[in-house]
């Protein structure tokens, strides 16, 4: 018994190693940090001088725990904004590789699919790829895949403290982002689906969700007066999904479909919508993963319980849920979006790869590590000169002077604009805005055009300077910074 715990706790501890280094790596490597994070990180400066401002600095700070976060290890720590924020993100990822190898722990006790489920998550592309990102969702995966262990454990063994730290879990994911409120209140009638007690474990599973209505009811009752925020997005849901699959309809019968197939517009998009989901959730979990995932489904190698099976097919349902209406309503997905999901499906990976033999395990295993490389080393082209751009503008441009950037990351770097770097960034972001001479009311104009667009863009034509710096990537993009003497 000693030697196996000794054995667990080498794989959970090079697991954290290799987490946190991954981590590291993903830091060092960001030479420019994307668009959310900019607000995020105002919004945490801001907090030295009041909540309110801090919540309505940017649209992504109105839900303001992560920044609140942040603004907190800056001061326990010194570090500066940038640097608190990819060490939240990295301790989050760390419960988030914890929890993985920890669930699949719980379906089996042999060493070697524990140490493949490390290797999974590990390499998992999509979520090592978005370690680059300041974005909440690092948060929200940690306390999902929390809630998960734990919801397993209490249906396995009906513990009532299991049913608490579950909703404890998800009660501290729906701070980082909103859609853990709809795991709190649909996966509890999972109870009514396959349990002996299904009033009892639906009950347990609510106690902390009811506590909380009740306060809010409360509230309500005593401040009527007082908005619910971000909460009144969960019933306009569903009426917007109903809404945008008429408007998808409407728009195949005006402009593609003939006149013959009017009467299937609805199937069509229908079937549109799906195939288009289910690409974006293989290219998101990745094609080998999915590859392992059916195999294992089809083979049904796992061989979970009853009870496992209900949790992990509830959790994947909500989640099929959430990101199916986003993408009707918003015809985008993101692919952060569908992590959650895709860190479901990847648990049925390892079990997969543990039933593989001969050439058929070397060919999975190769191509896992090459998509889990793809994940961690950059293959495409740097943004390193949008960074060097907004540093030369730091250095050479005056406090006084006037800049125009149509680029909002470079506007950030330029360190000019301060909190109205939000709405600047929105009206600078069309090119149109300097049309006609307009340009000439800027000291300095740094223009970040593709190499095609450089050849055509009239403004550009319309411009007669000469570039007082120009930065580039190994495509052609270009930042051209003009001054206006």
């Amino acid at each position: 018994m000693l030697a196996v715990m000794r054995q667990r706790g080498i794989i959970y501890f090079t697991a954290a190693l290799f987490s946190i280094l991954l981590s590291v790596w993903a830091a060092l490597k960001t030479s420019v940090i994307n668009p959310d994070a900019i607000c995020y990180l105002y919004s945490a400066r801001a907090m030295e001088h009041g909540l309110m401002l801090a919540t309505h600095l940017c649209d992504q700070a109105k839900w303001p725990f992560y920044s609140m976060l942040i603004f907190g290890v800056t001061k326990l720590t010194s570090l500066s904004l940038t640097a608190s924020a990819y060490c939240l993100d990295g301790f989050f990822s760390l419960i988030s590789v914890m929890a993985f190898i920890a669930i699949v722990n719980s379906f089996t006790h042999r060493t070697r699919i524990i140490i493949l489920a490390a290797i999974v998550i590990l390499l998992a592309h999509e979520f090592n790829n978005l370690r680059v990102d300041i974005i909440r969702d690092h948060g929200f995966w940690a306390f999902y895949l929390l809630s998960l262990f734990f919801a397993l454990r209490y249906f396995m063994t009906q513990k009532g403290c299991y049913a608490l730290l579950w909703s404890t879990s998800l009660i501290v994911a729906t701070l980082f982002r909103i859609e853990g409120i709809l795991f709190l209140l649909l996966f509890p009638l999972a109870a009514f689906l396959g349990t002996r007690q299904r009033l009892k474990t639906f009950l347990q599973l609510n106690i902390l969700t009811l506590f909380g209505g009740s306060i809010l009811l409360i509230g309500l009752w005593l401040h009527p007066q007082q908005a619910l925020g971000r909460l009144t997005e969960i019933p306009y849901g569903a009426i917007a999904w109903i809404h945008s699959f008429q408007r998808i309809s409407e728009a195949l019968v005006q402009n593609v479909l003939s006149v013959y197939a009017v009467h299937d517009a609805l199937y069509v998009a229908i079937g549109m919508m799906s195939v288009w989901y289910l690409l974006s959730v293989i290219s998101n979990v990745s094609f080998i993963y999915a590859v392992l995932v059916l195999y294992a489904w089809w083979k049904k190698i796992a061989g979970f319980s009853r009870e496992t099976y209900l949790v992990l097919w509830t959790y994947i349902a909500i989640n099929v849920l959430i990101t199916s209406v986003f993408l009707v309503e918003n015809l985008f997905l993101s692919a952060r979006y569908l992590v959650a999901l895709s860190l479901v499906l990847m648990l049925w990976v390892p079990f997969s790869l543990d039933y593989l033999r001969k050439w058929p395990l070397w060919l999975a295993g190769i191509l896992v590590i090459v998509y889990g490389l793809g994940g961690i080393f950059d293959f495409g082209h740097s943004k390193k000169y949008i960074r060097e751009s907004g540093d030369w503008l730091a250095t050479h441009a005056a406090a006084q002077q006037k800049i125009y950037s149509n680029d909002y990351q470079l506007l950030y770097y330029s360190n000019h604009f301060g909190d109205a770097i939000f709405t600047t960034g929105r009206a600078y972001e069309n090119i149109n805005v300097i049309a006609q001479g307009k340009w000439r009311q800027y000291d300095y104009i740094a223009l970040r055009l593709s190499e095609n667009e450089w050849k055509k863009n009239a403004i550009v034509q319309e411009i007669h300077l000469t570039p007082v710096a120009v930065f580039q990537n190994d495509r052609g993009d270009q930042v051209r910074i003009y001054q206006n003497k």
